[in-house]
């Protein structure tokens, strides 16, 4: 009976995702950014949008610097935000590093940790080691992510999906999604759902 108990609850807790106490910490709302956008030029023959609905300029663990031009780049952007310390952060690593390598063209990907942005390390060598080659970036280091949707995450690993403008499309996912033959196969699945609401499918 013991061990049943246990094992429930190690599925609770890996079903809800990873909780710690002040890990995130709230920032002040990021200023109006009115500096040209520093991140890679927006592809040729895609107009990014006037205006966002948050604004933000972050590092990459590699140093390079991305701001909210990313998302017109996209007709969706998958926001995926962990930690090194997390369970089932860790867990579905393998697991994003293979979708990331089945996304439809019109469709980008952001990763976010929110280590300590003192120490970035532990988060760099996990998607190392998993063959991560997604961008990845410092979430507590950046005020505009903190303002624009990082001080609303209750729990980790939750992943959001974001318009050309920034705009929320679908509700968030908190914890490992579930249901289908893999993680990879369970994110294109709602990718394609979130796809379909912005096409009026």
């Amino acid at each position: 009976m013991k061990k049943l108990v246990a094992i429930l609850l190690i599925l609770v807790i890996l079903a809800a995702g990873c909780r710690k106490a002040n890990q995130i910490t709230p920032a002040a709302p990021a200023p109006e950014s009115t500096a040209a956008p520093t991140d890679a030029p927006v592809p040729e023959g895609t107009v990014a949008p006037a205006s966002y609905a948050f604004t933000f300029s972050a590092k990459t663990l590699e140093g390079e610097t991305v701001t909210e031009a990313f998302f017109g780049r996209y007709d969706l952007t998958m926001v995926n935000v962990w930690a090194s310390w997390c369970p089932p952060c860790r867990g579905e690593l393998s697991e994003l590093a293979a979708l990331y390598g089945k996304l439809p063209e019109n469709v980008g990907f952001l990763s976010v940790t929110v280590d300590d942005p003192g120490d970035l390390s532990d988060a760099q060598a996990l998607l190392e080691e998993h063959g991560c080659a997604f961008p990845c970036l410092d979430g507590q280091g950046s005020p505009g992510l903190m303002a624009g949707f990082l001080n609303q995450v209750m729990a980790i690993p939750t992943t959001l999906f974001l318009d050309k403008n920034g705009n929320q499309v679908g509700q968030w996912i908190v914890g490992v999604p579930q249901g289908s033959a893999s993680v990879s196969d369970a994110y294109l699945n709602e990718i394609q759902t979130r796809l379909d609401e912005l096409n009026g499918k």
